[in-house]
């Protein structure tokens, strides 16, 4: 539970989108190689199975009703076997399901696997501020799944078969992409930096960022909300997540900073001290030094 309090902030500055773009029908033997895009990409297997083979990756095993999340959209291939040759996806041929959707066939005729694939956009900051915590690669295996997978995957695959199903699939998405992370955060191996919103210590501090911008947080308040000396909190917050609590409360800051630019008409002031200065002065100081640039120029550059 302190893994999704801490999440609940950050999932409402992700703005998640969900859609599902298309379905594959393909028999053995099959390889099917994507270029990828600026959205992450899942899959997910509803019969037979695959290999996912991210480029730059390791290659992943997917069976049936597991679910894979290339969280930068990565070029990648999905095929029948962890080598095999792979064609690209223009290739193949593409018609209308049963559904509407596309549906991507070959012409083999050794065993199906059935294939239903999505992406998920984010606001771009907090796309970047969410893909420096976590692998390029979500997998969560179906040995692994509770009941809430198996329950939205048949949600998934009614409502893509279904009329006017689209709203309802774009919402499932998101909740898909909100479970792995639900899951992965109590599997017995976590990616780090979600260990360490199930941290006790940790993770009550990083709630408190997430959810309380505008405090003055230094290691010691933190540390003292956590329970923990000043010097064993530094230390297990910089090996948990990676970077000192003082990089970590001002990278979030700036993530909010960008979506309050881009989302909103607030003025300089507002912006600043919702996310924790005292002046607009040091507010546009801390934002050039993070990003670049002044408050004031990135906000027209991104209008």
């Amino acid at each position: 539970m302190r893994s999704m309090e801490a999440l609940a902030p950050l999932l409402k500055e992700l703005r998640l989108q969900g859609s599902i773009f298309s379905r594959a029908e393909l028999r053995a033997p099959w390889g099917v190689e994507t270029l990828g895009g600026d959205k992450a990409i899942f899959h997910v297997v509803l019969s037979g199975s695959a290999w996912l083979r991210p480029l730059g990756g390791a290659p992943v095993e997917l069976g049936q009703g597991d679910l894979a999340v290339l969280m930068r959209g990565q070029p990648h291939i999905l095929g029948d076997r962890r080598d095999g040759p792979a064609i690209p996806i223009g290739a193949f041929e593409s018609g209308p399901g049963a559904d509407g959707l596309p549906c991507l066939r070959n012409a083999a005729t050794g065993a199906e696997t059935s294939i239903l694939c999505g992406t998920l956009s984010f606001d771009p900051e907090a796309r970047a501020f969410i893909q420096r915590q976590l692998p390029p690669v979500l997998h969560t295996p179906s040995d692994q799944t509770a009941p809430w997978l198996d329950t939205s995957l048949q949600m998934l695959a009614a409502e893509v078969d279904a009329p006017a199903g689209d709203a309802i699939v774009g919402r499932l998405a998101e909740v898909l992409f909100i479970q792995v992370l639900r899951k992965l955060a109590t599997a017995e191996t976590p990616p780090r930096w979600l260990k360490a919103l199930q941290d006790p210590g940790i993770g009550r501090a990083l709630a408190l960022i997430h959810g309380e911008p505008r405090e003055a947080w230094t290691s010691r308040t933190l540390a003292a909300s956590a329970g923990m000396s000043r010097s064993v909190f530094y230390e297990r917050f910089q090996s948990l997540v990676g970077e000192s609590p003082s990089a970590y409360v001002t990278r979030w800051r700036m993530t909010l900073a960008c979506g309050a630019l881009r989302h909103s008409d607030q003025g300089m002031y507002e912006v600043a001290t919702a996310v924790g200065y005292a002046s607009e002065a040091a507010f546009s100081k801390a934002f050039k030094r993070e990003v670049g640039v002044p408050p004031s120029v990135w906000r027209q550059a991104v209008a």
